[in-house]
């Protein structure tokens, strides 16, 4: 399945499970804004990590975004087993000569693109994805709510009604949600729609007839009332900077 990155929070980008699991999976999600003249070395370096991946046949998946509204940016997703393996040296650090691995630490290090880091959780129960083993769609339209204390359950059945809605329309191909668990707002929620190109993401008029006039009228009053703030933004899947490992 596909994880479902918090693209705009990675602050997001999007996208949920790549691996089945039977409890809800946790990831790390890396947010990296771009320094504009340093652009051209740091998107270089993720195409050779990528292909790090790629020749030694990483066991789980890397899957990047960058932001095509708001300030430049670069949204990592990876997987995390569990919180216990958060001290161990990442898969990444193990790879190649020592020579080699400080390099790319100090590639990094000069394009002065340092990560914010938080740990998300998926929630099942705000996901559907016509192609749950398949990549990331090409675009992604993200939005990022906090919500309330004590509105967490009324927030999670309205989702689950726009969920519905996106299905009803037709052009979304997946929805995924995820919460952040650490490093950031723990009432912090991204729900992610994706689409084969930004001409199927529909405009606020489709999404109001689709759910239908009186009860888009009311469903708004009601989304105000459980949510602190909420922006939105949109994404592009960048499968040269990803990697997925080969269905067996």
């Amino acid at each position: 399945m596909k994880p479902f990155v918090s693209l705009f929070c990675l602050s997001a980008a999007c996208c949920v499970p790549l691996l089945a699991q039977s409890a809800p999976q946790l990831a790390r999600l890396y947010s990296y804004e771009i320094p504009p003249d340093a652009a051209a070395e740091f998107y270089d370096l993720q195409r050779d990590t990528a292909e790090i991946y790629k020749t030694n046949k990483a066991p789980f998946p890397r899957l990047c975004w960058t932001s095509l509204t708001g300030p430049p940016a670069l949204y990592m997703w990876v997987p995390l087993t569990g919180l216990d393996k958060l001290m161990d040296r990442t898969w990444l650090s193990q790879q190649g000569e020592e020579l080699p691995r400080v390099a790319r630490a100090s590639r990094l290090a000069r394009t002065g693109a340092s990560p914010t880091i938080r740990i998300t959780r998926t929630l099942p129960e705000l996901t559907w994805d016509d192609t749950p083993n398949g990549a990331p769609e090409a675009f992604a339209s993200v939005r990022v709510d906090s919500v309330k204390p004590g509105k967490v359950s009324e927030y999670t059945a309205m989702m689950k009604e726009v969920m519905a809605t996106y299905k009803k329309m037709g052009a979304a191909k997946s929805f995924h949600a995820n919460r952040t668990a650490f490093g950031g707002d723990g009432y912090e929620f991204t729900t992610i729609a994706g689409y084969a190109s930004l001409a199927d993401i529909p405009d606020p008029d489709a999404f109001r007839k689709a759910m239908g006039e009186a009860r888009y009228d009311t469903f708004v009053k009601q989304l105000g009332e459980v949510l602190a703030k909420s922006e939105r933004t949109l994404a592009r899947y960048r499968p040269e900077f990803s990697y997925m490992p080969e269905a067996k």
